[in-house]
């Protein structure tokens, strides 16, 4: 496609769509602008613009405003370029060599659309969408709402319904752009239609052009990332890369290794994990080694980590490896789904971390990062949103590195996109195409339905010592904190007097001395202890009544041997001392 008569000039103005005043030869003129987008990021003040003169007298304006320089590259901003230049690459044999014929403007349904080309085997509809948005490189359509173009991708999908073939064709009106990817910010209707459209069969290709001051010309085929994630992988691999945390299960991520981690994890800081981690790596060097360890000495291995059936579901997992699969965990996402104690998140990090297996791993951290760059203010709490949450991330993640992908998704979550209102959007290597920091709304993602308020309770904690020994109690099998043990605690907030005669009446213990220790509160997922806590001394633990089912232990032996749950770290050391 060629112009005749071009002239260069300087941007000055644009009153609407379609006039703008321009500097040629030292005179301002009114010209006409061939695109009726916004275009705001090509015409800037003092651009050098490149004009069409018309050869008819009769027109109102002299030139036609058809290209544009910014920076290094010459951008065709002609809205009509694009159809004259993909008319004459397909009757030069562009995309199909063995076309019979080619009708453009051909109706079907309620939309007009480009072209209608037939080979020996096919009849196809394609759409051209002329592309001048860049952005870093990269290309985007469209540059402002546009729902007829919303309406053409939907009426392709129906033509493929019925048996056409149908491709969408997005020429970029420039050269030596990174990829195309659909501009979310400012029309997501239209980048959800256009993958859609993919999914259902439409083809979606992109094409760069050869672009001068006189003309335009199909070039060659630019990569189509059509999902947010597909648009952010290279910068979020490459920002990972670069930043990511050294962590111990990183160093060797074995099956076993992610499986630990990634358990031990789960509603824990990686901090706080780190040492839990390398202790019971020692202890625990393989699944042999878990699946026949005393319950005891597993606990006592987790004191401190919170949620103990995690713990006792890994060696319940760790059994059924030992019988059924010879010590060996599977990779296959499914079969890891069957194991106690694995969900889908867990499955989705040791098969693609260990593994190299394209399968998801969308916890907390994945869901904020996720719902902020789209925008997406769905209810995170349903599982139909996080199952689709999964499914984006399966249909994106690259298939060199789906185990970095994941992680950079989680890196990204723990140490930028952070949450309670701190995200450090400027460290962010997707800043460019988060729609919720393009409108400052970081905060607002991601949605929740609020929790039902927590259960409030009340108890009395008493550490029960004589000269060498102290009281503990194990809980019940089954419950809250099931199997561990505990100081002797008491329902309600009682007062000294109430303590004497509870221990003298039920346990038969002679109080010697009883001081009051500090006020504690621990947290649970659904329920809140607010505890007090006594100091007690007593004559003698040797006795005490049948009933009762107090544990006397030295005091030396307590922090070795039983597992005490950090509900108590606040009366943990007035215990041991």
């Amino acid at each position: 496609m060629h112009y005749e008569n071009i002239k260069e000039g300087r941007f000055e103005s644009r009153p609407n769509r379609f006039i703008a005043y321009v500097t040629v030869d030292g005179k301002r003129e009114k010209v006409h602008v061939k695109n009726t987008g916004r275009c705001r990021e090509l015409l800037t003040e003092n651009a050098t613009v490149y004009l069409n003169k018309s050869d008819s007298p009769q027109r109102a304006t002299a030139y036609d405003l058809v290209a544009v320089r910014k920076g290094n590259r010459i951008i065709n901003m002609d809205s009509q370029s694009p159809n004259k230049a993909v008319e004459e690459w397909l009757k030069e044999g562009g995309l199909f060599p063995d076309m019979v014929l080619i009708r453009p403007e051909t109706t079907y349904g309620s939309s007009r659309f480009d072209f209608y080309v037939e080979t020996p085997k096919d009849k196809i509809f394609i759409e051209v969408k002329g592309v001048t948005l860049e952005e870093e490189d990269v290309a985007m359509f469209p540059d402002a709402p546009s729902e007829r173009a919303v309406k053409h991708v939907n009426e392709l999908v129906k033509a493929v319904k019925e048996g056409y073939k149908a491709c969408i064709l997005l020429i970029v009106q420039m050269e030596a752009v990174k990829f195309f990817t659909p501009n979310r910010r400012t029309h997501p209707e239209f980048a959800q239609a256009l993958l859609n459209a993919k999914r259902e069969g439409v083809e979606v290709l992109a094409f760069d052009c050869h672009v001068s001051p006189d003309s335009m010309s199909v070039h060659k085929p630019v990569p189509v990332k059509l999902s947010l994630l597909e648009a952010v992988s290279e910068s979020l691999l490459s920002w990972y890369d670069a930043s990511k945390r050294i962590l111990p299960w990183r160093q060797d991520p074995t099956p076993y290794h992610v499986w630990v981690s990634e358990i031990m994890l789960q509603q824990t800081r990686v901090e706080a994990v780190k040492p839990y981690y390398d202790r019971f790596m020692k202890a625990m060097p393989d699944i042999s080694h878990l699946a026949s360890a005393g319950e005891d000495e597993l606990l006592k291995l987790w004191e401190g980590l919170g949620y103990y059936n995690r713990v006792r579901n890994m060696q319940k997992a760790a059994r059924l490896l030992v019988e059924e699969y010879g010590s060996v965990m599977p990779s296959a996402y499914e079969e890891l789904r069957r194991l106690p104690g694995i969900g889908s998140y867990t499955a989705g990090a040791i098969s693609s971390i260990a593994c190299g297996k394209r399968e998801p791993a969308v916890d907390g951290n994945v869901l904020r990062v996720l719902t902020r760059l789209k925008g997406d203010g769905r209810d995170i709490s349903l599982q139909r949103v996080r199952t689709g949450i999964e499914n984006e991330v399966r249909f994106a993640m690259p298939k060199d590195r789906p185990g970095d992908f994941n992680q950079a998704l989680m890196e990204l979550g723990a140490t930028v996109c952070l949450p309670n209102g701190r995200p450090c959007c400027e460290e962010c290597p997707c800043k460019e195409f988060c729609i919720a920091h393009f409108e400052q709304r970081e905060t607002d993602y991601p949605y929740k339905t609020p929790k039902k308020p927590r259960t409030i309770e009340e108890k009395t904690v008493l550490i029960i010592r004589d000269e060498n020994r102290a009281a503990l109690r194990q809980r019940p099998k089954k419950g809250l904190l099931a199997g561990l043990y505990e100081f002797p605690c008491l329902e309600g907030h009682l007062s000294e007097k109430q303590v004497v005669d509870y221990l003298k009446e039920e346990e038969g213990l002679s109080v010697l001395k009883i001081e009051t220790l500090e006020k504690s509160r621990h947290i649970f997922t659904h329920r809140e202890w607010h505890m007090i806590g006594y100091a007690v001394r007593v004559d003698e633990l040797a006795e005490k009544k049948k009933e009762s089912d107090l544990l006397f232990v030295l005091r030396r032996e307590a922090k070795d041997k039983y597992p005490i749950p950090s509900a108590y770290r606040a009366y943990l050391q007035n215990f041991l001392s």
